[in-house]
């Protein structure tokens, strides 16, 4: 059997960790655990990573590289319903590309660790960027508030209600309830993406109220 290439060893590595940090959290796991998932010694996982702070850069270079690419895109496109149809499948399928390490990205309190990370001050920056990005993104108040402020009534496609009831943090609410159940839910169902993202992409655009133009 050919032995594994540095990249393979490290790709390996990286997705031992970012697996260890989604479940445990940052501050729960050790660098000795990870070790120990890949079965390489402490000392040799140092040698390539020489501190978890730099292990987390790893797993979070990625994600964020993409990250960074789709909200120019997005940024690129008139605000509107087609914007956010293209976003929203967008963030599905970067979900479905990196099950761990988005929910570090989007559901994450890494940016409240700036004294164990102050190394990586930058990455903590990038962070609170794309997740409050992301949710103004998907954010519905802008919407709500511009519907009736004296009918009420439910939406039966998204259970959201509208009119009199409707208040302006609502979307919000929505659209953080349905980005973090996008990333707790990648992270713990094992359907390939192919089965997966259909259903996902459907579910996740009804939480958050995104619908073609009319």
């Amino acid at each position: 059997m050919p032995r594994p290439t540095r990249a393979e060893v490290d790709a390996e590595i990286i997705e031992a960790a970012a697996e260890l940090f989604r479940a445990q959290g940052y501050l729960g796991t050790s660098v000795q655990q990870v070790a120990d998932r890949v079965g390489y010694s402490k000392t040799g996982l140092l040698h390539r990573f020489p501190s978890k702070e730099r292990l987390l850069a790893a797993v979070l270079a990625p994600p964020l590289a993409e990250f960074a690419a789709l909200r120019a895109t997005w940024a690129a496109l008139p605000p509107g319903p087609e914007r956010r149809m293209r976003a929203s499948a967008d963030l599905v399928d970067l979900a479905l590309r990196h099950r761990a390490s988005v929910g570090l990205v989007l559901d994450s309190g890494l940016p409240m660790l700036r004294t164990e990370l102050r190394a990586e001050s930058g990455v903590l920056t990038e962070l609170n960027d794309h997740r409050t990005e992301t949710l103004a993104e998907f954010s519905t108040s802008g919407e709500s508030a511009a519907g009736s402020s004296t009918d009420t009534s439910t939406d039966t496609s998204t259970g959201s209600v509208t009119g009199s009831e409707a208040r302006p943090e609502d979307g919000s609410v929505a659209a953080q309830l349905a980005v973090m159940g996008l990333v707790h839910t990648v992270a713990c169902r094992q359907e390939p993406a192919e089965v997966l993202r259909a259903p996902l992409l459907r579910a996740f655009r009804a939480a958050c109220g995104v619908r073609p133009a009319p």
